[in-house]
């Protein structure tokens, strides 16, 4: 737990996270100006610190994570609605 909550990363470490982030938002072609987009990044870099420290450990990670391989995909696909007290 200790790694978990005092990792520090330096470039290499940053490129690693950086990279995989950006795989996944081409992949999806979601904004980098969603709520979508700052969650994605905020899961990776909790896949990082538990222990995915290799691009390809963090892609089969990613593609393990169910929000970030499936739910994101169809959120991010779906049309914004609107609660029926709004429309």
């Amino acid at each position: 737990m200790r790694d978990f909550v005092n990792a520090t990363f330096g470039s290499v470490e940053l490129e690693i996270i950086s990279q995989a982030l950006e795989e996944w938002r081409a992949s999806l072609g979601a904004s980098r100006n969603t709520p979508e987009y700052e969650l994605a990044a905020a899961t990776i870099v909790t896949l990082f610190r538990e222990g995915n420290r290799t691009l390809p450990e963090l892609r089969a990670s990613i593609a393990a994570h169910r929000w970030l391989s499936q739910d994101a995909a169809a959120l991010l696909q779906s049309p914004p609605t609107a609660p029926a007290e709004y429309r």
